[in-house]
């Protein structure tokens, strides 16, 4: 929700739709690994690309050059997101969209994700609960995660009515666990050395 449930109800976490950013290309380095067979050690370059006239540039401005697809991550690398969306579709922007799209659908995003040349480095709108529900994917090792708020209900006697672990689906293993053990490495170094450093959580945590 918001800061003040008497001043707005709206419920920020459900309802709201908005731009994911550069959070949105897991999901396009996840379709360059299934469709186009790329590795966390594959060599992506970064350089100038253009789809008609739109021209993405890098935040910083410049280019990285020929890099591993882990550090292209970890530097959330515009340029390399459109191309990998490319790769996905065999050489075709537009299909390589669709294949973005198609992996975000099968990890739980339902929004409805319209096909714009921006898509890949996120410029469609999802809410804060689908695409932490997707994301949860990737912790899963690869299984589908079904978002829920309760773990139990009792009724009035205290009987257990329904029990999230008994009655809810099984998760489904959506994507082969080897290749979201893979992600998983990527998604570790863009908070160890990339822009996600912020997230970053102290040397004397552990989770």
């Amino acid at each position: 929700g918001g800061r003040d449930y008497g001043v707005s109800q709206f419920n920020r976490a459900v309802d709201a739709m908005r731009q994911p950013g550069s959070s949105f290309k897991p999901y396009v380095y996840l379709a360059a690994m299934l469709y186009a067979g790329r590795k966390p050690n594959s060599i992506v370059v970064d350089s100038p690309v253009c789809i008609g006239n739109w021209c993405p540039k890098n935040y910083g401005g410049g280019y990285a050059g020929a890099v591993p697809m882990s550090v292209a991550l970890a530097r959330s690398l515009n340029t390399v997101a459109v191309k990998l969306a490319t790769e996905a579709g065999r050489g075709s922007p537009k299909a390589g969209r669709a294949r973005v799209v198609e992996v975000a659908r099968r990890m739980g995003v339902t929004a409805p994700l319209p096909d714009t040349v921006s898509l890949p480095i996120g410029a469609d709108e999802v809410s804060v609960l689908e695409h932490s529900t997707a994301y949860a994917t990737f912790s899963n090792g690869g299984r589908r995660v079904t978002a829920h708020a309760a773990l139990e209900i009792r009724n009035s006697r205290g009987e257990t009515i329904w029990r999230a672990d008994r009655d809810m689906p099984e998760p489904v293993q959506t994507f082969p666990a080897q290749t979201i053990a893979d992600m998983n490495s990527m998604l570790v170094k863009v908070v160890e050395e990339g822009t996600g450093g912020r997230a970053k959580l102290g040397d004397n945590i552990r989770v």
